[in-house]
C-alpha cells in the first residue's frame, strides 16, 4: 500500500498530508541503516572538504572575501541545509512514473505536487534535520563556528531555510516530471543533483563562480536552497539586502508553486496507458 493510500479516506485534506508525513517519516526510520549510512557519508565529505580547504589557506588570510573559519562555518551550513531534502524525494516519484504506478495517484483526491511536499517533510525530518541538528552542534563544539549574531538573524536564517527546504522540493518535482517524457530517471536524477549542488552555493561559495555565472546566480531560485540562508547566518546579508533576497525567495516560491500544477496538468495529458 503507498503511502498516500494508507493516508486514509475521510479525512480534511490538510489532515491527509499530516499523515502523508507521518507514514513517510515511519517508512524512514524503518530503514534507519540506510539514513545512518546517509549522514555518515554527509560528514565524511565534509571532513574532506575540511581538509582541503585547510590546505587552500594556507599562506592565505582569505579566499572570495572568506576567511577559514567562515569557510568552514560555509561548508557545514551548506552541505547541511542541503541534506535537508535527499535523494528519496525525486527517485520515488521518477520510480513511480517509470513503472506506471503513478496512475494510481492521479485519480486520487489530492494535489500530487503538495503530496510529494509532504513526502518529503517526512523524510527530511529523520535525515535531514538530524544531519542539520548534529552539523551545527559539532560546528559550535568543535570547529570554533559563532552562533549568529542576534536572535533576529537567528529567526529569519530559520524562516530562509524553510523557505529553500520548499523551494527545493518544487525545483526537483519539476525535474522529476520530465520522466514522463524520458522513461528513465538515473541521468535526470545525476544532472540534477550536479545542478543544484553547484547554483546554490553548496558545493563551492557563488563569489567563487565565474562573473557571467555568479550573475545568473543571484536571480535564480536556486541560490535560495543555500546561499541565501548561510549568507544571512555569516552577517554578509542584513538590513534591506536581507529582506531583499527573502523576498526573492519568497517570489520564486510563489511562481514554482503555480507553474509545478501547470506542469503536473502538462504530464498528465503526456501519459500513456498500455493494457492487454
Amino acid at each position: 500500500m503507498s503511502q498516500v493510500a494508507a493516508a486514509g479516506k475521510g479525512r480534511h485534506p490538510a489532515q491527509r498530508y499530516i499523515a502523508i508525513a507521518r507514514i513517510a517519516l515511519q517508512q524512514t526510520l524503518a530503514y534507519r541503516g540506510t539514513a545512518v549510512f546517509t549522514v555518515l557519508i554527509l560528514f565524511l565529505w565534509i571532513g574532506i572538504l575540511f581538509s582541503f580547504w585547510g590546505s587552500a589557506y594556507e599562506g592565505r588570510e582569505r579566499i572570495a572575501g572568506y576567511s577559514l573559519d567562515e569557510m568552514r562555518t560555509y561548508i557545514l551550513l551548506a552541505y547541511a541545509i542541503n541534506a535537508l531534502v535527499g535523494w528519496r524525494v525525486g527517485s520515488g516519484m521518477m520510480a513511480r512514473i517509470r513503472t506506471g504506478e503513478i496512475v494510481i495517484d492521479m485519480i486520487r483526491p489530492l494535489n500530487y505536487r503538495t503530496t510529494q511536499l509532504a513526502i518529503a517533510v517526512g523524510n527530511g525530518i529523520v535525515e535531514g534535520f538530524i544531519s542539520f541538528g548534529i552539523a551545527i552542534g559539532l560546528g559550535l563544539l568543535f570547529f570554533d563556528i559563532e552562533p549568529p549574531e542576534s536572535s533576529l538573524v537567528s529567526m529569519v536564517f530559520i524562516i530562509s531555510v524553510l523557505l529553500g527546504f520548499v523551494t527545493k522540493v518544487l525545483v526537483i518535482f519539476l525535474i522529476s516530471l520530465l520522466t514522463f517524457w524520458t522513461l528513465q530517471g538515473v541521468g535526470l536524477m545525476w544532472a540534477q543533483q550536479s545542478v543544484i549542488a553547484i547554483l546554490s552555493g553548496t558545493l563551492v561559495p557563488l563569489a567563487l563562480l565565474p562573473g557571467w555565472l555568479r550573475v545568473i546566480t543571484e536571480i535564480l531560485p536556486l541560490r535560495g536552497i543555500v546561499a541565501t540562508p548561510v549568507s544571512i547566518y555569516l552577517g554578509g546579508t542584513s538590513g534591506l539586502a536581507m529582506l531583499g533576497f527573502l523576498g526573492l525567495q519568497v517570489g520564486w516560491l510563489a511562481l514554482l508553486w503555480w507553474f509545478t500544477d501547470k506542469a503536473w496538468i502538462r504530464a498528465f495529458r503526456a501519459v500513456e496507458i498500455q493494457g492487454g
